[in-house]
């Protein structure tokens, strides 16, 4: 049945058109504020109409397969629960990232990144089946000092069932881990408690880790390239890494640079940059790096993930545009458009058009936090949230 919502402020890539109407046929939408196919008739009551946001970096699968240490979920049952908290925070599109961890890395063993349960998880993402209430597509972390799994990789990458590919190093030293004593604390909070010389021991053995060789590496990019696959490097925190990133593997996403500079060089050579939508609410990054928000506001930091808390992406977005001022459209763009963009998906959804997909939000942000009231995904009305307080004031108002 066709759908027809009126009364909206329809967020554009460049504009919003205030009190207009959207019509969607089949997936597509086909008019805005303009022909309307009617049929179903959705008011949207003067509130924001936004594309579905696209997060290209989210590790909670992990967390959501095993919620305590020690207890894993029953996969299909996990990705199940965690598509409908991430459909209801306006999630409609999730590159769920996997880490292919070097299991000789000094720290614990996350169960998701096992073998066994990875590979059920890998399943689970790319075979979803119709009934899922999101996309789900399969990000791979390629650790590059884990050399065990370069031939499953190979394989995965063969298969087609990998939509984007990350090339990370937490060696200590460099990196997110710059500050070599907060991988200290990090090895302490993975493995409970250790001695001050096990610490250090665990931290020497992580040092000494060595690294795939750069033909490997190639290799492995040359064969991502061919499979349509996108390429991001993580955590660039110097010029020739991002040399190195950028011109020899390929690499066109630079994920959570670790200075505004090292943001800089990474658009000046034409990558994409990811920041971190938590990053943004807390004001800063948890591993002591650059400010998501001051990479926003430079025009360094183009696009957000909720790295590893959904909710934050839609009040990221709204946070950037209440209290530094920037324009609505453009804030939204950071959690649409331009990760559709990154990930090469933006001829198809992204942004509000006619003939793009109707992956859509109608958000409503009179209140204090923004609050998401109907989600639309290939075209079909797939969550709607209606507020106790609202009821409770509609039962006042006719008593």
């Amino acid at each position: 049945m066709p759908i027809t919502i009126i009364n909206a402020n329809i967020i554009l890539p460049e504009d919003i058109v205030r009190n207009a109407s959207l019509s969607i046929e089949g997936s597509e939408i086909v008019s805005i504020d303009g022909y309307a196919s009617m049929g179903r008739v959705i008011d949207a009551e003067g509130a924001y109409l936004m594309p579905g946001m696209i997060d290209t970096h989210s590790d909670q699968i992990e967390q959501v397969v095993e919620p305590r240490t020690g207890s894993v979920i029953d996969v299909a049952y996990a990705v199940q629960e965690q598509e409908k908290q991430l459909v209801n925070q306006g999630i409609t599109t999730m590159y769920q990232s996997l880490s292919l961890w070097n299991t000789r890395a000094g720290l614990r063993q996350k169960a998701a990144r096992e073998s066994g349960l990875r590979s059920l998880l890998i399943q689970e993402i790319v075979n979803p089946g119709p009934e899922r209430l999101i996309n789900h597509r399969l990000h791979l972390r390629m650790d590059m000092t884990n050399f065990d799994i370069v031939p499953e990789l190979m394989e995965m990458l063969r298969s087609g069932c990998v939509s984007l590919l990350s090339f990370m190093d937490h060696t200590p030293g460099q990196g997110q881990y710059r500050d070599v004593d907060r991988f200290r604390n990090t090895i302490r909070g993975s493995n409970g408690e250790m001695s001050d010389e096990e610490v250090t021991e665990r931290l020497r053995q992580r040092m000494e880790v060595p690294k795939l060789p750069e033909e490997t590496l190639k290799e492995i990019a040359a064969l991502a390239k061919s499979m349509g696959v996108s390429i991001a490097s993580h955590d660039d925190d110097s010029p020739e890494k991002v040399d190195f990133m950028h011109g020899a593997l390929g690499a066109t996403i630079s994920e959570f640079p670790v200075e505004a500079e090292i943001a800089r060089y990474a658009r000046q050579a034409g990558m994409h940059t990811l920041g971190g939508a938590p990053n943004v609410l807390n004001g800063k990054s948890h591993s002591g790096n650059m400010s998501a928000t001051e990479g926003i506001l430079e025009g360094c930091i183009t696009s957000l993930c909720s790295d590893y808390y959904p909710p934050a992406m839609l009040q990221a977005v709204f946070k950037l545009h209440r209290e530094y001022g920037l324009p609505l459209w453009d804030c939204v763009g950071l959690v649409t458009l331009a990760p559709a963009q990154a990930v090469g998906i933006d001829g198809e959804t992204g942004s509000i058009a006619v003939g793009k997909t109707a992956d859509l939000l109608l958000v409503d942000a009179s209140g204090k936090y923004p609050r998401l009231t109907t989600v639309i995904r290939k075209g079909k009305v797939t969550s709607t949230l209606h507020y106790a307080q609202e009821q409770e004031h509609a039962l006042r108002s006719a008593i």
